[in-house]
């Protein structure tokens, strides 16, 4: 089809369409790039009460910072319509891959951990998602997680069931919580319930309730106990059943609090043994069926089709019901027994809403027969072919793992996640904290440290350095203290600045040599080692008195030193000079060799483990690596042009490196040194940062004042 403009946006492909719109593949000519657009139906812009309320909440969910939620750029109105514009992202979503069957629990529980992430923090800004089900869930190859819909999220607290807007319906019948069917209030505990119905759904490869129509499922959920996927599953926990048991609970307070709360019970029971269940490979037991009936009420309106598609088509927030398939009657025959005083209560609340529903015009509405694996819809040309790329609106950070346990695999190809963050002008360097929650940024202009929370990604104060430009920071091993060299083009100025990270004051100013670069201190925090860029040495100052203790001659122009976990080794880069120097800290700082690098070599990194360092080559845009063991040089490669900085994942198996001039993350396979992926991150990256888990990577853009943040791992 032919492009069309819509205000500043060009839509070039009808990704699909669903629950609360159409979703379109448009270029925003504004800021020339892809965007996933979804337009709402002109008919909810007449709507005042809900106009108010998108944009309301649009706002609210544009503002969550959560990794798992694919940040929302832009919402309004253009043209009487209103509009949400998103970020396009790669994904395949859960109802396809459970298609090929039930998921094994462990992954199933890795998966919902970031489901539950992303509905935390929505609960924290005072939405529920109301629609949580698998094709509302996309993972992508690495099994990285992001929910979409938040655009469309209700206020905690609001009462208003969009089961009766006419020729729509906003939210899953097969995963929809028995309050969302009255007028009472909800809170995120509807969206426990639906991650409840997910986790089940995923050990057993198909939907909780098999009832075929709108009064079978309201049914269900009011009635019917929830399922037991260790009778029906080989390998499936018992203890697993009381979890979505507990988690599908008809009452809201009998299920679990929050959504990290049921994730974290479905961990422990993976624990647990696993049920013996029934034999492998054996199918299991039909669902429980409600008797149907043969008439069809009539439709007041057809149902309209809205919600979010991926690029395949593969992902639709809620597809058109197909007719056909006679409807059921409000269900009777026997109650269960666990709860026979409620019997007469609910069959009337079920026959009472049908009757609401046939009124608005979707009590006929028939739930399409799947197979088990969740609501799918294929592309708009009815082919399955293409890439999925999907869509909508990041942090509630996961515990970085215990010394005990293994870091996370780090990622060939990483993603970003949300926006860049606009800082101060001028961030010439990051430095991470060692507990991983903040960050200390050096404004070289602005004589200021910044302090980025990580959390909220904001920055929450600054630092005035009076005694000059701040240039390259480092913390004390406990996190405690934070050192900021100090130069100015004059070389007027030459110092290391002491700052106690508690309180944010400046401690002392210690005078150091000529030209102080990115220093570093020994692992027991007492020594800091300070390269001198103009002298060709590395001065040793006593980090509790602020003197000068030693003083260890290297090649000329050294920029940058790395300190063995031990102390007894240390290598800096040598600018000018085209070496990398190693030293011997137990001998007195004796240079031990001296090994080719390239043309000017700017930065160095010690791998996690020890056993190797990294080099990169301003001039020759080349990484080095370098054996610890033997002091040898093991391979070299090209990067992107002009490398700043390298740092580690905590893996070892890759490296990243920030390239000022042509303004990529260059992510290295540190055994092959291949570049696997350097996306582009903003004007002028100068340095690049790991966080202690391992899990995501900050990059300093000089020219445009931006942090940007990438997802390192899985």
């Amino acid at each position: 089809m032919c492009p069309r403009e819509f205000g500043p946006y060009v839509l070039e492909e009808l990704l699909g369409t669903g629950g609360m719109g159409e979703v379109w593949r448009a270029r925003d000519t504004r800021r020339e790039r892809l965007v996933a657009l979804k337009l709402l139906p002109e008919a909810l812009n007449r709507d005042a009460e809900f106009a108010g309320r998108f944009r309301r909440e649009s706002h609210v969910a544009a503002r969550l910072r959560e990794p798992h939620v694919v940040p929302i750029h832009d919402y309004g109105e253009i043209d009487g319509r209103l509009f949400i514009d998103m970020r396009l992202v790669d994904g395949r979503d859960l109802g396809r891959l459970l298609e090929e069957g039930p998921l094994a629990p462990e992954r199933t529980v890795a998966l919902l951990a970031q489901v539950a992430d992303a509905l935390e923090a929505a609960h924290a800004d005072g939405l529920v998602h109301r629609d949580v089900k698998p094709s509302n869930v996309l993972v992508t190859p690495s099994d990285f997680v992001y929910v979409v819909d938040f655009g469309i999220a209700r206020s905690i607290g609001s009462t208003r069931t969009s089961l009766t807007i006419t020729g729509a319906t906003v939210g899953t019948l097969d995963y929809m919580a028995p309050e969302r069917f009255t007028d009472q209030p909800i809170d995120g505990r509807v969206d426990v319930y639906s991650l409840a119905c997910v986790l089940a759904q995923c050990l057993t490869g198909r939907r909780p309730f098999r009832g075929e129509d709108l009064p079978a499922l309201l049914y269900a959920h009011l009635y019917v106990d929830p399922p037991r996927p260790s009778e029906l599953v080989a390998g499936v926990p018992e203890a697993m059943d009381e979890v979505i048991s507990k988690g599908m609970a008809k009452r809201p307070e009998d299920r679990y609090p929050t959504p990290h709360a049921l994730v974290d019970a479905a961990r422990a029971a993976l624990r647990t043994v696993p049920a013996a269940a029934t034999a492998a490979g054996a199918a299991p037991p039909p669902d429980t069926a409600v008797p149907s009936r043969t008439t069809s009420p009539v439709l007041s309106a057809p149902p309209t089709v809205l919600g979010v598609h991926s690029g395949d088509g593969a992902h639709s927030s809620v597809q058109q019901l197909p007719g056909g398939r006679p409807p059921l009657p409000p269900p009777c025959g026997p109650v269960p027994s666990a709860q026979p005083r409620r019997r007469g209560r609910r069959v009337a609340l079920v026959t009472a809403l049908v009757l609401v529903l046939v009124a608005a015009g979707v009590g006929a509405l028939l739930w399409p027969w799947d197979g088990g694996g969740g609501d799918t819809a294929g592309p708009a040309d009815g082919t399955a072919e293409g890439t999925p790329e999907s869509t909508l609106a990041p942090e509630g950070t996961a515990p970085p793992p215990t010394s005990a346990a293994p870091p996370p695999a780090s990622l060939a190809v990483p993603t970003q996640l949300g926006d860049p963050i606009a800082v101060p002008p001028t961030p010439g360097f990051l430095a991470v904290a060692p507990d991983g929650r903040y960050a200390y940024i050096a404004h070289r202009t602005q004589g200021v440290i910044s302090v980025l929370d990580l959390t909220s990604r904001t920055v929450s104060s600054q630092i005035r350095i009076d005694a000059g430009p701040p240039q390259f920071i480092t913390f004390s091993p406990d996190g405690s203290r934070a050192y900021v060299t100090v130069y100015d083009d004059p070389n007027s100025v030459h110092a290391v600045v002491f700052v106690d990270t508690t309180t944010n004051a400046v401690l002392q100013t210690v005078e150091v040599g000529l030209r102080p670069y990115a220093p570093a201190t020994s692992p027991d925090g007492r020594l800091l080692y300070v390269p001198l860029h103009n002298e060709g040495r590395v001065q040793v100052v006593d980090t509790t008195t602020g003197e000068a203790v030693g003083s260890y001659a290297v090649a000329e122009n050294p920029h940058w030193i790395a300190v063995s976990a031990d102390g007894r080794r240390a290598w800096t880069a040598n600018h000018e000079s085209g070496v990398l120097s190693v030293l011997d800290l137990a001998d007195g700082g004796r240079v031990v060799a001296e090994l080719p690098a390239g043309v000017a070599p700017h930065s160095v990194a010690l791998s996690p483990d020890g056993s190797r360092v990294a080099v990169v080559a301003f001039d020759s845009s080349e990484a080095f690596l370098v054996d610890t063991a033997t002091d040898t040089v093991l391979d070299s490669g090209p990067v992107g042009t002009r490398p700043q900085d390298v740092s580690w994942a905590p893996d070892g198996r890759r490296f990243y490196t920030a390239d000022v001039e042509s303004d990529t993350m260059s992510v290295v396979d540190a055994q092959t040194l291949e570049v696997t992926a350097n996306p582009v991150t903003g004007d002028g990256p100068t340095s690049v940062a790991v966080s202690p888990d391992g899990r995501r990577a900050y990059v300093t853009n000089l020219n445009d004042a931006t942090v940007v943040v990438y997802q390192l791992t899985a």
